[in-house]
């Protein structure tokens, strides 16, 4: 799917891949006035979330998170004199993710087949030529710009964790048996959510994705897709049919946001 709209261009696609059972991915769009969402006050949300857990819990997991986002549109954001309304948002933003982790854990609760489910996010806002970033696991957020592409986030894995410990080279993470071990997930218990914020400029690409996708097609991949195939030609199709080529051993979701000349 794709459209363009106040000056961005969006493109969604996911595709449950070639050996799972069924989809696991959710995600989110809210982009535009519709169904009384305040965008212009509020900024525009994309998010990506990949679940995990047996019994379709996964799937219950990362659709409640990102159902539990819209709670971000109600009530009003802080203002005041002294308020800055992009910290503003981010808070917002910030507190809202830790209202779905309540959730999820209240659903485990209530349904104990779901007892191991949990869940990835990745979420970006749009707001006043700002990018609002929240992320807990690890599926991530790129932004391509002037052909430079740059991941926003950090996976939140036992690999990563390796690496910045100094036992695992950053060359040796992809395929590690610990690239998947998550050292936090909502519903599983988390203890803090990442988020920071960038300015953004004209023409700035944001990729948001699953591991689906860079499971299978390395950063250089995803550079040159991005570099031919932008969001208005085909880009998040190219991504998919990528991942999917190179084995699709996963659910793979992606999302892809171009900003306009005058946002």
């Amino acid at each position: 799917m794709m459209k363009t709209i106040q000056d961005i261009s969006v493109c969604v696609e996911t595709d449950v891949g070639l050996q799972r059972p069924k989809n696991e991915d959710s995600y989110q769009l809210v982009y535009h006035n519709e169904a009384g969402y305040d965008v212009d006050s509020f900024g525009r949300m994309f998010a990506v979330a990949d679940g995990m857990g047996g019994h379709a819990g996964g799937e219950v997991a990362s659709r409640t998170a990102c159902e539990g986002l819209l709670d971000y549109y109600t009530g009003q954001l802080e203002t005041g004199r002294n308020v800055d309304p992009v910290v503003a948002g981010l808070r917002r933003l910030e507190k809202i993710i830790w209202k779905i982790e309540k959730e999820i854990l209240r659903l485990i609760e209530k349904m104990p087949q779901y007892g191991h489910m949990g869940t990835t996010l990745s979420v970006l806002v749009l707001l006043k030529g700002h990018a609002l970033i929240a992320h807990v696991g690890d599926s991530r957020v790129y932004r391509f710009r002037n052909g430079a592409l740059e991941q926003l986030t950090e996976d939140e894995t036992m690999a990563q964790l390796s690496v910045e410990m100094g036992y695992l080279r950053p060359d040796e993470v992809a395929g590690h048996p610990l690239s998947h071990v998550l050292i936090q997930a909502l519903g599983q218990g988390i203890e803090e959510v990442h988020t920071r914020i960038e300015k953004v400029e004209a023409g700035d690409i944001f990729l948001l994705c699953s591991d689906g996708l860079y499971d299978m097609v390395s950063d250089k991949g995803i550079h040159e897709i991005l570099d031919e195939s932008a969001v208005n030609h085909g880009g998040c199709g190219r991504l998919v049919r990528a991942a999917i080529g190179n084995g699709g051993r996963d659910n793979v979701t992606v999302i892809l946001v171009q900003t306009g000349q005058r946002l």
